[in-house]
């Protein structure tokens, strides 16, 4: 199988004719229809039925055209990104990140880096901190954004941000009251919790060594927990950075007496060059962290 079997075939598949086919091709139609003879031998099975004139798919070649155009789509991006670099010297910035700053901050980062550089494409990924780190190793990402520094070598960590984390109950609810929750309060309490397993659950839980809590919902995104909160759902504790960003007024945010530590981390690779829009895009994550922070200080 080659690259002019498969493009003579994807053109068979959208004009359903060999001379059509090879009029986009710019060849001629027994080429074409060699091509798909190539194809068909190679891949063990028929691609087209001939009815009177007209070609008709099997419902294998349907099957593989799926595929093939999943290829081309890949194809045509990296063609999109040549031209990109062809115009600007540039290409696109590929941004990984956890849930929590590509929900609350990243929006408002990229507000600010749209304000410098207004014509770069942007690719946002997300996923856990150990997906991040993954991607960065690899270099699908030109920089990171995690929670937690995971064990992948040649990567480096600056801390952005610090966030001590903060309970989150119903703005009509009982605890509402208090100017500070101990672990004691959330006795009897439908609590919310990250998933069983990651680090920030584990921290959450150690301060509950006796555990009394209703553990009644658990999920991986505390901006979902925040919405259930906010439903008379249950109560949590959380990164703050979550509940400031997303400044939902039927939730109230209450300082929890145990301090648990919630980081967050630039990740850049010691194996790939980090590029000015990298750094550019990193300093705007770190101002909107800063001015997140200064906002719960007023």
């Amino acid at each position: 199988m080659n690259f002019k079997q498969v493009e003579a075939f994807r053109a068979v598949m959208m004009t359903r004719s060999m001379t059509t086919a090879a009029g986009l091709l710019h060849t001629s139609q027994p080429n074409v229809s060699r091509w798909i003879a190539l194809l068909e031998n190679t891949l063990g099975f028929v691609l087209f039925k001939r009815v009177g004139t007209r070609l008709i798919p099997t419902p294998e070649a349907d099957a593989f055209y799926a595929d093939v155009e999943r290829a081309f789509i890949g194809l045509e991006s990296l063609n999109d990104s040549a031209s990109s670099i062809r115009r600007r010297g540039t290409g696109l910035l590929r941004v990984g990140a956890v849930g929590s700053i590509t929900q609350c901050v990243l929006p408002d980062a990229l507000r600010l880096f749209r304000d410098k550089v207004s014509d770069i494409p942007v690719v946002v990924s997300t996923g856990g901190s150990d997906v991040v780190a993954k991607w960065m190793a690899t270099g699908f990402c030109d920089i990171g954004f995690a929670s937690i520094q995971a064990d992948v070598p040649g990567l480096q960590y600056a801390r952005i941000n610090a966030a001590h984390g903060v309970a989150i109950v119903p703005r009509m609810h009982r605890l509402a009251r208090k100017k500070i929750l101990k672990p004691a309060d959330f006795n009897d309490e439908n609590f919310i919790s990250l998933p069983a397993g990651s680090f920030n659950r584990a921290s959450v839980d150690r301060h509950f060594p006796d555990d009394s809590r209703i553990l009644s919902i658990e999920t991986p995104y505390a901006t979902t927990i925040c919405s259930m909160v906010g439903r008379g759902l249950g109560v949590s504790i959380i990164n703050p950075v979550v509940s400031r960003a997303l400044n939902m007024p039927e939730l109230r945010e209450i300082p929890f007496s145990e301090k648990i530590e919630f980081p967050s981390y630039a990740v850049t690779s010691d194996h790939f060059p980090v590029g000015a829009l990298a750094r550019k895009m990193a300093d705007c994550v770190q101002e909107v962290f800063t001015l997140l922070n200064q906002a719960a200080e007023k």
